[in-house]
């Protein structure tokens, strides 16, 4: 898989979430708040959680 079809797959997946969020902006704050936080909460948990095995 090459980069330009890469960026084309990125593309079309994410377009359509794109239209949404211009006709309802607070669903795309919402929808990536919920995306980013997702991800920071698996980050904290890979790099905090071996802390607390003992």
């Amino acid at each position: 898989m090459s980069a330009s079809s890469g960026i084309l797959l990125i593309d079309m997946l994410v377009r359509p979430f794109f239209k949404i969020g211009m006709k309802f902006p607070i669903v795309l704050l919402i929808m990536l708040s919920v995306f980013y936080g997702y991800i920071a909460y698996f980050a904290l948990r890979s790099s905090y959680g071996q802390m607390t095995d003992y």
